[in-house]
């Protein structure tokens, strides 16, 4: 298998548009979303496209498949939205079979890496990503990746979408229905299999 070029990568700082950090998305992958506004990106775009330049294969075609990051468009218009996406992602688990630990650091000094215990990044929090540029190659066709290592928050705002069992509006003559389920204390309900919101 050919080796290709690497080099450490941190984004710009910008808002959390996806983050699945502790689990894999619904594709299977780890995966960290920062949008920054375009002219904040500039310098991180440019590096990326020298990045390219400067590695790609001599098989490539000029244009990578994939930069590693995207111009953001209106889910409605297909329109851009000004912003850049800096899209990192990685497996959950490394080629040995052990688990892929995103780390998470505060971004005030004096640095500290901390835990979620659980928590979900909402798309308010803001933050940097951090990992890994990359050559890769998939079926004839080169592009760059951003592998992702770990991410700095500067603001941390807590998703909390999704329905509990304190959305549900209860009703006198409902039947008495056993389903073999637990009854819980609605504070304790934690929102299971809800995807944080995405851009």
């Amino acid at each position: 298998m050919a080796k290709f070029a690497t080099e450490k990568f941190t984004s710009p700082k910008g808002r959390f548009g996806t983050a699945f950090i502790d689990r894999p998305n619904k594709k299977g992958k780890l995966k960290d979303i920062i949008v920054v506004p375009k002219a904040e990106a500039a310098e991180a775009t440019a590096r990326i496209d020298k990045f390219w330049k400067d590695n790609r294969p001599t098989a490539a075609k000029p244009r990578p498949i994939h930069k590693g990051y995207m111009l953001a468009t209106d889910e409605d218009t297909g329109e851009e939205t000004g912003d850049i996406l800096f899209i990192f992602s990685t497996n959950p688990t490394f080629p040995s079979g052990d688990k892929k630990i995103v780390k998470v650091f505060t971004a005030k000094a004096p640095v500290r890496e901390v835990s979620l215990n659980g928590k979900l990044i909402g798309r308010d929090s803001i933050g940097r990503g951090i990992g890994t540029l990359a050559i890769y190659e998939y079926d004839g066709d080169y592009g760059v990746s951003l592998y992702l290592d770990a991410i700095s928050l500067s603001k941390f705002a807590e998703y909390v979408g999704g329905a509990s069992a304190s959305d549900v509006t209860t009703d006198d003559d409902a039947d008495d229905i056993d389903l073999g389920e637990t009854v819980v204390d609605t504070s304790a309900v934690q929102d299971e299999g809800a995807d944080t919101p995405r851009v």
